[in-house]
């Protein structure tokens, strides 16, 4: 059955400019519980006095996932580790030839040696053990096999599969782990998958059906340069392609969120699972297809994790999908009616990048001939913004100034950050602004004060 072993807390912030909170990480830590991780990988107690603290206090929590705490072959680091309450210390020790020349200075003999002494010592203070043969891909296999088998026989239980450049392929994968499962003496095979070549989740996925246990992940697939399989594509594919119902998937939104507040890392909107645009339909033929039935053009219903699919109003747009938008808002045309409607929508569409309901609704009622909005129009507001505490305001601002309907942007003082005056036509269009502009990186929560009355310069 497949294992998963989350290393947010340290791979994850090996990210660059990602550093989290004592605090944060053992937030973190009970959310990848509520996930049911079989591992949490805390950290490496020898990196800073927070990062030891952190892993001391999620190895007091009580979780049901395996504390591990990470640790070069260094008996101070073990020690360092043991004294953190880990239920594991994960020694990693490099073996490729360019590692052991240009990095380690070291020869085969010496890093199977070295390997052994510190795995022993571990083990001699009560410790599970999983050893990494760091960049093992790149690799002589004879060796690999050599150093992994001399580390099981120094206690070591689990051996991780690293692939530290990303450079495998799926059918390469495959092979290699079930030679490694061939040639290995008993042990758990854990497979560390970086994502360099974007095959991170393929290869790990590969590597499982060639008889490895357990995919490393990271929420959102942080880490070093490209980073590794992310933590809810590895636990959704698994169970709606592989049938696998171990893990619970309901918390996975608000820990892909959470994990965006805090890292300042934020998701591409085309991200499958938890990106912005992951259910949202936009050709005429996908939204007439999703409105009959959405398993035309949706993998899995949206709703296993809690959210909504999106119907997206422009030049590619249907006939269906502008008729179900009207009939959202009680608005009946006829099919000739409906027609022009559509058509002035892709006019309109060509020379703009995005309408709002508002739009919609003004080219019904210019067509109908009939008054359908009874909303007030010319309206201003003030927009007051809190940014993220560890997100630049100057770059937010640069965000804000971009929207057309924004007319000015200031940095204040105070409980908020930026104040914005906009300016739209109608609530509608207020509304669907606030709710983009709540799409930008950063930006924590919003307030909207409308303006009652205006008053240009002095007096005279």
């Amino acid at each position: 059955m497949l294992e998963i072993l989350d290393t947010t807390l340290r791979e994850g912030e090996q990210t660059p400019y990602v550093n989290f909170t004592v605090d944060e990480k053992v937030k973190i830590a009970h959310m990848l519980d509520s996930v049911g991780v079989d591992m949490i990988e805390a950290g490496d107690p020898s990196v800073s006095p927070n990062v030891a603290r952190a892993i001391k206090n999620i190895a007091s929590l009580g979780l049901r996932a395996e504390v591990v705490a990470h640790s070069v072959a260094s008996r101070l680091s073990i020690d360092r580790a043991k004294a953190c309450g880990a239920n594991r210390v994960a020694i990693f020790y490099a073996t490729s030839k360019i590692h052991l020349d240009a990095k380690l200075h070291k020869t085969q003999a010496q890093a199977i040696e070295i390997i052994q002494e510190h795995i022993a010592y571990a083990r001699s203070l009560g410790m599970k053990v999983r050893y990494t043969p760091e960049d093992a891909t790149r690799t002589d296999f004879e060796f690999l096999i050599q150093v992994c088998n001399a580390a099981i026989k120094a206690g070591a239980d689990r051996i991780s599969f690293a692939d530290t450049l990303g450079i495998m392929q799926p059918h390469i994968m495959f092979d290699k782990v079930r030679a490694l499962r061939k040639h290995l003496l008993p042990c758990k095979i854990d497979l560390h998958c970086h994502n360099d070549y974007g095959l991170a989740l393929a290869n790990a996925m590969a590597g499982i059906r060639a008889g490895a246990d357990c995919i490393h992940t990271t929420v959102n697939g942080l880490g070093e340069r490209t980073g590794i399989p992310d933590l809810a594509e590895t636990v959704v594919s698994f169970r709606n392609l592989e049938g696998s119902e171990k893990y619970n998937i309901q918390p996975l939104m608000d820990v892909s969120g959470y994990l965006e507040k805090v890292s300042g890392f934020f998701l591409a909107p085309n991200k499958p699972i938890t990106g912005q645009n992951a259910f949202s339909h936009k050709s005429g033929v996908h939204t007439n297809g999703i409105l009959k039935d959405p398993r035309t053009y949706e993998p899995f219903d949206p709703s296993i994790l809690g959210r909504e699919r999106k119907i997206i109003i422009d030049k590619y747009t249907g006939k269906s999908a502008v008729a179900s938008r009207l009939d959202e808002y009680g608005i009946e045309v006829s099919p000739a009616e409906l027609e022009v409607i559509v058509t002035r929508i892709k006019n309109i569409g060509d020379e703009r990048k995005q309408l709002f309901d508002a739009d919609i609704l003004e080219i019904a009622e210019q067509v109908t001939g009939r008054e359908i909005d009874v909303i007030p129009h010319d309206i201003s507001a003030m927009l007051m913004i809190e940014v993220e505490s560890h997100v630049y305001t100057s770059a937010v601002v640069r965000r804000m100034r971009g929207f057309t309907n924004v007319s000015s942007v200031y940095e204040v003082t105070g409980e908020y950050d930026i104040s914005a005056f906009v300016n739209v036509e109608n609530v509608m269009a207020l509304n669907n602004l606030i709710e983009e502009i709540r799409t930008v990186q950063g930006i924590k929560r919003t307030e909207t004060r409308l303006v009652l009355k205006k008053y240009n310069g002095k007096e005279k």
